[in-house]
């Protein structure tokens, strides 16, 4: 017979009846204490473990492209705003250096902007967040098509930017649960967007503002990126496991004589009661211990912008990188151009270099996630020798006097740069693990924000000083330089690990 697990009296009808539930026997029952309590547990937890594990494809490939697209309409809008910028200055009758700053807090509220998505995404979930955050992208810039002053124009693209930074960390995070194995070259992939969004948005907006000047190809772009609000939509949660239900069978009612022959038998089960026992008070004891301990204000702040992170040394290293990286990037983006013109390449070779930096950028970033995930080296080897190979290039760009020398080094640079932003990813997942990677995601780009809000004011100051951008580019490989340094000190944490 099997085990009894509970016993109720009932009355009907004048006459005493016995509901037992039974547990179905094993067809072999092991014998009792054959596998603790502990070790069941553990056991239960791994299966658990397995079925949440990522799948490494299937509907990941759809997330993949989720975030490539998001990524192609968020670093391509930054350099579609470039290709306004003399049309904004003349027609706003306001000084290019304004006009340049006002443009730049569209990627600036992007990237300040995930302070916010992180936690954003913990309490609502991926999906949601990223499709009001492509809402409000599409929204700015449909709004900006109706200004008439620069304040407005401001406000607008800052509603852009916020929306395109709440629609990035989520498409990441995503790809951190679908993806395990192959993790590199997924986030690789996803983020060849942004080399993708140089190249085809810039000249697609050249277009538009050739056809149907500036008003009507601003709210072209902003239609388009709506479409990043799609993107959003197809970022699909894993499945929730489901647990295993025990198979209970109800036993017919017993009548009074039988009553005597079954309390007989339940006693014979005195242990295992007395044991469900202790596990019921146990059960009981931790549920008032947490109506009884409620967190304060503070440690629910701490929790839900996580932190706790900056405890963790090798992640407020990456922060750092991560800052001198959208520091040296940003002012290498802006400058580029102008300061191959002034070395007397002319303005369509200039743009071809800026463009090869764009194709090398994005070949660096689909296929570094191979080298990574082959095991030929590990993330923070990689990032140390792209962080070696920008800093050496931008160092040397006073010896590039010719156009073959330049392009060259743009090349390099551009090679350099698609591997930096993907890897610190990468690494950012490997330090503190896929729960808490959306809020290190948001506060990297935090601080990623800060960091092209300093480099779009200091180099073009640096430039007015000194009549030229030799000191500007030198300052970037510094910057850049100072990012090396202390991944050597993340180097020798991570051996004494």
């Amino acid at each position: 017979m099997g085990n009894f697990e509970d016993a109720d009296i009932n009355h009907q009808n004048g006459v005493e009846a016995l509901t037992v539930v039974v547990r179905q026997p094993p067809s072999t029952k092991p014998p009792r204490n054959a596998f603790p309590l502990k070790d069941r547990t553990r056991v239960i937890k791994r299966m658990e473990g397995e079925r949440n594990s990522a799948p490494d494809g299937g509907w990941g490939w759809f997330v993949i492209l989720a975030a490539h697209s998001t990524l192609i309409f968020r670093e391509g809008i930054a350099k579609c705003l470039g290709v306004f910028l003399k049309t904004f200055q003349t027609y706003f009758q306001t000084s290019t250096s304004l006009i340049g700053w006002i443009s730049s807090f569209c990627i600036t509220a992007a990237d300040l902007t995930g302070l916010i998505s992180g936690p954003l995404c913990q309490k609502l979930g991926c999906r949601p967040v990223a499709m009001i955050g492509g809402f409000f992208s599409g929204l700015g810039l449909i709004a900006a098509s109706f200004v008439n002053g620069v304040v407005a124009l401001c406000v607008c693209l800052t509603v852009s930017g916020f929306g395109l930074g709440l629609a990035l960390t989520p498409s990441l995070t995503m790809i951190s649960h679908y993806f395990a194995k192959r993790y590199s070259l997924a986030n690789g992939l996803a983020y060849s967007g942004s080399g993708v969004g140089i190249l085809v948005l810039a000249p697609l907006s050249q277009v538009f503002l050739d056809r149907y000047g500036w008003r009507g190809a601003i709210m072209l772009l902003g239609a388009l990126c709506l479409n990043v609000s799609v993107c959003g939509a197809m970022l699909r949660p894993l499945p929730k496991p489901k647990k295993p239900r025990d198979i209970q069978q109800y036993e017919p009612l017993l009548r009074n004589e039988e009553i005597e022959d079954l309390a007989t038998e339940l006693t014979e089960e005195i242990d295992e009661e007395d044991v469900a026992e202790e596990d019921t008070n146990e059960v009981e004891k931790d549920e008032k211990i947490k109506k009884t301990h409620k967190k304060s204000a503070l440690k629910q702040i701490t929790e839900t912008l996580a932190l706790k992170l900056f405890t963790n040394p090798s992640f407020v290293i990456l922060l750092v990188v991560q800052f001198c990286a959208r520091f040296t990037y940003m002012g290498w983006l802006i400058y580029l151009v102008p300061h191959a013109i002034q070395r007397g390449v002319t303005p369509m070779d200039a743009t071809l270099i800026a463009s090869a930096a764009g194709i090398s950028n994005i070949f660096s970033r689909a296929f570094h996630g191979v080298v990574i995930d082959w095991k030929i080296l590990s993330a923070l080897q990689m990032l140390v020798l792209s962080c070696i190979l920008a800093s050496t290039t931008l160092l040397l760009d006073p010896l590039m006097q010719s156009y073959v020398f330049l392009m060259v080094g743009s090349l390099l640079y551009g090679l350099a740069g698609g591997i930096i932003f993907p890897v610190c990813v990468v690494r950012m997942k490997q330090v503190v693990g896929v729960d808490k990677l959306a809020n290190a995601l948001g506060w990297s780009y935090g601080f990623a924000g800060m960091g092209r809000m300093i480099a779009a004011f200091l180099t073009g100051w640096l430039f007015d000083y000194f009549g030229n951008y030799n000191i500007s580019f030198i300052l970037l490989g510094a910057v850049q330089g100072f990012a090396v340094l202390i991944l050597f000190v993340d180097c020798i944490i991570e051996y004494r690990r």
